[in-house]
């Protein structure tokens, strides 16, 4: 008697990558449902000049309002300086202490990571600085670095740097000491075990802290724009706070969400890109 063939079903007969892409495009219209979502609660609870709003626009403005006030400040910008101006300074800011933090930390970190001595040297201070609330130096700052950029990127990168080389570390040390012991059996000097076993196992950890900094460094932006300054998306916030231009305060705040989203997706693709092995084992 002759064995039949057991009936494949449609969906596994689909190869692995027709599979992905529709997982895929389902997950962006979920995503986009996602922010539709949101953004009808916020329509429906501020009424949106159709009907009787539940908040006070004055503690939550419609969507048409910010959406006005975005376009007014496109047109006239804020306080004598264009909406561009203000968006370029905060992102020089924020780029110019993420960047240094990702070209040193991450190296130091996986230093750390491979080397004993310099991980007993330079991890207790680390550790010991990560937990001080950078906002309560924010005088000390201003008066080593002045009133310039400097102490702002200085605020900013405070926090950051300690959790990329941590991160960095921890991705190193977490590397199976089995596969190290594989390359070294086969001859593999320090170097190739470095950059052809260590490095890309530990690529996944590196990308989720920095990833993880993101969302800190933006937050920081705000604490940097804080004081001595004149200009910058989050000062435009808190000024216009001070005069109760709610409308002005949430452009200010979706345009620092949608910096530090766009920016985490970048950070994303790049690694979707770098480390397409990851998951896939």
């Amino acid at each position: 008697m002759s064995a039949t063939r057991p009936e494949v079903s449609a969906v596994e007969a689909l190869d692995e990558d027709t599979l992905h892409r529709r997982e895929d495009r389902r997950d962006r219209w979920l995503t986009v449902g996602t922010f539709a979502s949101l953004l009808g609660l916020w329509a429906a609870v501020t009424g949106s000049g159709l009907w009787e709003p539940l908040i006070k626009p004055l503690f939550l403005p419609s969507p048409v309002a910010v959406w006005e006030a975005l376009l007014r400040l496109i047109e006239q910008g804020y306080q004598g300086r264009s909406l561009g101006h203000h968006v370029g300074v905060s992102f020089q800011r924020f780029a110019t202490a993420f960047s240094a933090c990702v070209v040193i930390g991450v190296p130091l970190g996986l230093l750390m990571g491979m080397h004993r001595p310099t991980r007993a040297v330079l991890e207790p201070p680390i550790q010991a600085i990560r937990p001080i609330p950078k906002l309560a130096l924010l005088p000390l700052f201003l008066i080593w670095f002045g009133i310039g950029n400097l102490s702002k990127i200085v605020v900013i990168a405070a926090p950051v740097f300690p959790l990329i080389a941590i991160s960095a570390m921890q991705a190193v040390r977490s590397v199976s000491t089995r596969k190290i012991q594989a390359a070294q059996a086969l001859g593999a000097s320090a170097w190739v075990v470095f950059w052809r076993v260590v490095l890309p196992a530990s690529l996944p950890g590196i990308f989720t802290g920095i990833r993880v900094s993101i969302s800190l460094g933006v937050t920081m932006l705000v604490g940097a724009e804080l004081t001595a300054t004149s200009d910058g998306i989050a000062w435009m916030a808190l000024t216009a706070a001070e005069y109760l231009s709610t409308d002005i305060v949430l452009v200010g705040v979706l345009i620092m969400a949608t910096m530090g989203y766009s920016l985490d997706r970048l950070v994303r693709a790049i690694e979707t890109r770098v480390v397409h092995w990851s998951g896939k084992d």
